[in-house]
């Protein structure tokens, strides 16, 4: 039985953005905490996925992954699963579906504001886009994705039913892509008009320095053209400031510290203007 803790059950059942983060036992008293402490407050409705009780009964969650073991080979199973849970046991109410993981940072003030330029009731399917494994590419799943409410319905009533469409993948984000693939869903560019990311697969430092830029799943990144937008090479991989867009919306690898010092700069500091 899935137990909700009395945190999540007060939250609202419908809104703009439904956000859940996926965790597990060993990161109760770490990572799960500093998300706690942090940003999933911000949406509309926040909570920590899980397959057994916090001790903390403040926090909101739901052990919807009770009996599952938690191992790497299962996260792909958790997620869809997820999202299944969502839409028949919670809420197919809110615009937005927003899935990361306990490691991720996401200024939701952002992630609102790109969202509000598009319609929820058209199939989208956001995140920083990888190109290995499909042919359309897909989400990373560490950088945070969104589900539309549209695209929510498409995969709970049609997808998820259906192990031909929806099959089990030993790469969580990659079963997920494919599995929406199959109803012509696809992963769309969300980077801004200078071609930075908004959301990010590594942590900051990661970014400053694109020390994983040589990684053979984001190589295709530093291709002259871009596959989306078909700009030619100032869509390149930049490094330093450059790499950091003024609208980003989400970054990954993050200690529990690291959260709250990004929690603490970015909302805690007063900046006087003279």
């Amino acid at each position: 039985m899935i137990e909700v803790s009395p945190a999540a059950q007060r939250l609202p059942k419908s809104g703009k953005l439904f956000c859940w983060v996926q965790t597990s036992t060993i990161y109760h008293d770490t990572r799960s905490l500093a998300i706690n402490e942090t940003w999933i407050h911000r949406c509309d409705h926040g909570q920590l996925f899980t397959s057994e009780k916090f001790n903390d009964t403040r926090i909101p969650y739901s052990t919807v992954f009770a009996g599952i073991p938690d191992n790497y080979y299962n996260l792909s199973f958790k997620s869809r699963y997820a999202f299944y849970h969502i839409y028949t046991n919670i809420s197919k109410d809110f615009d937005w579906y927003l899935k990361a993981d306990d490691d991720t940072f996401v200024i939701v003030e952002n992630l609102r504001a790109f969202l509000s330029t598009l319609d929820p009731n058209e199939p989208h399917y956001l995140g920083y886009v990888l190109k290995p494994y499909l042919k359309n590419g897909y989400n990373a799943g560490g950088a945070g994705y969104i589900l539309s409410r549209a695209t929510l319905k498409i995969f709970a009533e049609t997808l998820y039913p259906n192990s031909t469409l929806c099959p089990d993948d030993i790469y969580e984000d990659v079963g997920i892509a494919r599995c929406l693939a199959n109803a012509g869903i696809y992963p769309e560019d969300t980077r801004n008009s200078q071609g930075q990311n908004r959301f990010n697969t590594f942590s900051s430092t990661e970014t400053f320095h694109q020390s994983k830029a040589n990684v053979d799943w984001v190589k295709y990144l530093e291709k002259k053209v871009n596959l989306f937008l078909k700009k030619p090479s100032e869509f390149e991989l930049s490094q330093g400031y450059d790499a950091f867009a003024n609208d980003l919306i989400s970054f990954h690898h993050l200690s529990p510290n690291g959260i709250r010092l990004f929690d603490i700069l970015l909302y805690g500091v007063h900046r006087n203007v003279f």
